[in-house]
Formats: structure tokens, C-alpha cells, sequence
């Protein structure tokens, strides 16, 4: 009688030669390996993947940056479905927030103007150039709309942009100056952008010497420049106030000043300030509280009166 051995028993009696079980751990290893490399392809093409993406896009903000702006815009200026504008966005007294409340506020402050671009402008090219210059391509909603289409997408982006953000426990607001160019059926990338940017400085020098502290937009179209400013809550402007004194010419932090704005005049204080703008802690519009904005020059006075709440916080 032929005793088994119980592992050929489980194999109906036929016991496996030296070289399959040689054979069965050569392939286990080799799927092993396969396995292995398979896995790191994986990384390799994420990491590909990855860097593709940062090659092109801005890395504080997500938006796409200077490099793929000029990638994907010239298509886009070339598309015979429906008309196209370009756009340049440059915030106003940013340098201040960033010297009072450093780096980290903001680049925080970028962030939310980023995310409000992006969501108002939708599926368009947005972009941010560097700094706090933003660039846009939005196209018209389709092909049959109005000449001016762009009118409502500027003024849309204003509000976007304008209502106050809570930055490192602080309640910020900024203004912007836009500059608008309706391409048309120009595909010129570099000239439309040119010709944004001296929309955006004419929006900028329009503010400054301006009473109007909104946010300020100019397009330049062929027929010469339109300019506009959004103003929310607009009221009508303040009487002339005989007792007001001269407007600052300069602002130094700690300089306690009158605010003039939406027909009202609210006690503030100067907390950084720059060549035509002031960084301005001052009173809410209910008395409640304080709030923070960049102010031009122009709508600011020296305020004589003391104000018990104001001097005793402000800094310096």
C-alpha cells in the first residue's frame, strides 16, 4: 500500500515537481514588481499632473496665471462664435493693508478678490498677472447681444468685489480700478492689453483726483474713453461743510481724520497710508463698531474733534 504525503493528497495524488514551485514564485514576484512600477507610474504621472497644473496657475490664488493667460487667451480672441473684451483689474491702496496688518492679511485679502472674480466671471479667463493686478476675457453671452454687453459684466464685477471681508478678524473693504477694451475682432493680444492697461491707470488717476471712492472702471473703445464708478449704497454727495478743514495732503498712521462718504461724514483714524491713500479704521454707519477701508485722499479731512473711542484704540 502507497502512503501519500497530505499535500499531494490535495492535488488527487499528483505531487508538483521542483521546477513549478519554482515557477509559481518567479510569477508571484514578478506581479510583485509589476505591481510595484505600476504604482510608481501612478506617482510619476500625478506629480506630472501636478506640476503641469502649477506651471500654469497662480499658486496663492488657484486663478490661471501670466504664462497661461497668454496661452489660452489668442483662441479664445479668435472665436467667431461671439465678441470678447479684455479686461485689467488693479486694486487701489493695497500696499497699506499689507504694511498694517502684514503679508499674511493680505494675501488673504487676494484670495477673496480672486474668488470673487472667479465666481462672477464664471467658466471666463481669469487670471492674476502678479501682485494685485487681476486680467479677465470674458465673452459676450452670446452671439446677438448688445453692443455694450460689457458694460454689465464690468459693473457686475464691481459689485462683486465691493462688499466688505472679514480678514484676520478685521473688516475689510478694497476699491479697484478697472480698464476695459471691447476686442471685437481684434485677436492682438498684446495691443488689447495695452490698451487695458491705460484704461486701468486712467480708472486709477480718475479716482484719485475724484471724490468718488468707488470702485472705478474705464473702457476705452474706439470712440474714446467711458468712465464709470460704482459706488454701493450710493447716496448724494455732502454739502460742503464750512467747518471741515483743508483735505489731508498727507496721511501718517495715528492721524485722526473725517471720513466722507455716502453723503455722510463718520470720525476715523489713519492706520497706513500711501501716495493718494489712506488704510482708515473708522466709525460703522449705525454707530456700531468700526470697520476698515482703503480711502482716497480726497474724501478724508483732519479731524479736530476727539473722538473717546477712536483715540483711545487707535495705534501709536
Amino acid at each position: 500500500m502507497r502512503i501519500l504525503d497530505p499535500a499531494a493528497a490535495d492535488m488527487g495524488g499528483v505531487l508538483p515537481d521542483d521546477a513549478e514551485l519554482r515557477a509559481g514564485a518567479e510569477a508571484a514576484r514578478l506581479q510583485a514588481r509589476i505591481d510595484q512600477l505600476a504604482a510608481h507610474v501612478q506617482q510619476l504621472e500625478q506629480e506630472r499632473a501636478s506640476l503641469r497644473w502649477m506651471a500654469g496657475h497662480d499658486e496663492l490664488t488657484g486663478l490661471a496665471n501670466r504664462r497661461l493667460f497668454h496661452a489660452l487667451a489668442p483662441g479664445l480672441l479668435r472665436s467667431d462664435d461671439c465678441s470678447s473684451a479684455v479686461l485689467i483689474l488693479d486694486l487701489n491702496g493695497f500696499k497699506p493693508i499689507n504694511d498694517t496688518y502684514g503679508h499674511d492679511a493680505g494675501d488673504e485679502v487676494l484670495c477673496v478678490v480672486a474668488s470673487r472674480m472667479a465666481a462672477c466671471l464664471g467658466d471666463h479667463l481669469v487670471a492674476r498677472l502678479g501682485g494685485d493686478e487681476f486680467a479677465a476675457l470674458p465673452l459676450a453671452p452670446h452671439a446677438d447681444a448688445p453692443e455694450e454687453w460689457w458694460h454689465d459684466v464690468a459693473g457686475s464685477l464691481s459689485a462683486a468685489i465691493a462688499p466688505p471681508m472679514d480678514v484676520k478678524g478685521h473688516t475689510l473693504s478694497v476699491t479697484a480700478s478697472i480698464g476695459v477694451v471691447p476686442a471685437g475682432r481684434s485677436a492682438d493680444l498684446v495691443d488689447l492689453l495695452r490698451r487695458a492697461d491705460q484704461a486701468m491707470f486712467s480708472a486709477k488717476r480718475h479716482a484719485s483726483t475724484t471724490d468718488r471712492a468707488g470702485i472705478t472702471w474705464v473702457v476705452a473703445t474706439e470712440n474714446g474713453d467711458h468712465v464709470e464708478t460704482y459706488e454701493p449704497a450710493a447716496a448724494p454727495a455732502p454739502a460742503p461743510d464750512p467747518t471741515a478743514s483743508a483735505p489731508a495732503v498727507a496721511c501718517r498712521p495715528g492721524d485722526p481724520v473725517w471720513v466722507h462718504r455716502n453723503g455722510a461724514r463718520r470720525a476715523g483714524v489713519v492706520e497706513g497710508a500711501c501716495e493718494w491713500a489712506a488704510l482708515v479704521r473708522y466709525r460703522c454707519p449705525n454707530g456700531a463698531g468700526t470697520m476698515v477701508d482703503t480711502i482716497p485722499t480726497s474724501c478724508l479731512t483732519i479731524r479736530a474733534e476727539a473722538d473717546p473711542y477712536l483715540d483711545r484704540t487707535s495705534p501709536g
